[in-house]
């Protein structure tokens, strides 16, 4: 987690970076992008795009096991604003500065670390701690990787959270629902947005002679180039034509609410669902969510929602699948780092209609 200087506990690292201080090589300050600290915002009241806002921060110093990132870019989830880690009481920060899909070059790196000053590197950080809008910020080495030669900053920041989310879905947690999906039919709802269109692409890798039905908004006609094999707007009727194609064993769910709760016709015996739609289901269980009791009773259906968590490893995979061609990253929307653009940006995030990642490039360059 990130510390102010005043609280921060100096190790050869930060010890390091305030000699660099002194001698006038790194600020003292930084700008940050930050959420509105009036108590009156929580999860059931979350502020708005429009109180975002650019203020000078202090200066970020690592823990013992951090390194400190310059931010090349980040990319939004436009959502954040509605998580409970967004507020108090689920973090003890002065202020929270969003946005952990970063990518960026490693400036001071721990003496024990795999990395070196220079890295180009991508990272997840843990919602605990601080995002990256903002000029700096800290990561664990576990939670990124090194951006290949030939991958702009822009394109790896875009791919943290939606590859990771995407990746832990199909590798991870569908395992433990004790099926896979070669062979099967697959549903992935919300799939014109970041974490839907890598889920295609990863799905498409492993289904064989299966079949992948993406149901999705703007962008929908771009999806059967990334592997679907039917692609379908929401404002269709869209579950009467996956109905007749033929129910579902496997459903990746990005969208949850009242989308989740339409697909219960459409799975087949003994399927699986994987949720990570908004809002979460009670107490992260999906079997609180409406409906799903009598179809995991009726259809022996088996459910998960999770929360992502940031993996350098699955970070390092998911770079070397872009450096073969073998996953495309989708940018629908690209701006600079300043209180208005992100702010709109957001807005737009918020209001859909957007196909893939929006990315604010804090330095110049992509």
């Amino acid at each position: 987690m990130l510390n102010s200087l005043s609280t921060a506990t100096y190790n050869s690292t930060s010890a390091a970076i305030k000699s660099l201080k002194m001698a006038n090589q790194l600020p003292t300050t930084m700008q940050a992008i930050t959420l509105p600290s009036d108590p009156k915002y929580n999860f059931q009241n979350p502020c708005k795009a429009a109180d975002l806002s650019l203020t000078s921060r202090p200066f970020p110093v690592p823990s013992p096991s951090q390194h400190l990132i310059q931010i090349h870019s980040v990319s939004i989830s436009p959502y954040e604003l509605t998580w409970a880690g967004s507020y108090p009481p689920f973090h003890r920060l002065p202020y929270r500065i969003p946005c952990h899909d970063i990518a960026g070059t490693i400036i001071s790196p721990p003496a024990s670390s795999p990395f070196k000053p220079g890295d180009r590197v991508v990272a997840f950080p843990h919602w605990g701690g601080q995002g990256g809008l903002a000029e700096y910020a800290a990561a664990e080495a576990s939670e990124m990787a090194v951006i290949p030669d030939g991958i702009g900053f822009g394109e790896a920041s875009s791919l943290a959270r939606a590859g990771l989310t995407a990746w832990q879905a199909l590798e991870v947690h569908l395992g433990k629902l004790g099926g896979g999906v070669e062979g099967r039919r697959v549903l992935i709802t919300g799939a014109t947005g970041a974490v839907g269109r890598v889920l295609i692409q990863l799905v498409r890798r492993k289904i064989g002679k299966g079949k992948i039905v993406a149901v999705g908004g703007a962008g929908i006609e771009t999806l059967r180039e990334l592997g679907a094999d039917v692609a379908l707007h929401h404002r269709e009727e869209w579950a009467d034509v996956v109905k007749k194609e033929g129910l579902v064993d496997v459903l990746f769910d990005c969208i949850g609410g009242p989308t989740l709760i339409k697909c219960w016709d459409l799975l087949a015996h003994s399927a699986s669902v994987i949720t990570v739609g908004t809002p979460a289901p009670k107490d992260l269980n999906i079997n609180n969510i409406e409906g799903f009791s009598e179809a995991s009773k009726t259809k022996n259906v088996k459910g998960l929602f999770f929360i992502l968590s940031g993996n350098g490893g699955q970070l390092a995979q998911i770079m070397s699948l872009v450096k073969s061609g073998d996953l495309k990253s989708s940018i629908s929307l690209r701006v600079p780092f300043t209180e208005n653009t992100v702010r709109n940006a957001w807005t737009k995030g918020e209001n859909g209609g957007l196909s893939g990642t929006v990315v604010v490039d804090v330095r110049n360059g992509h």
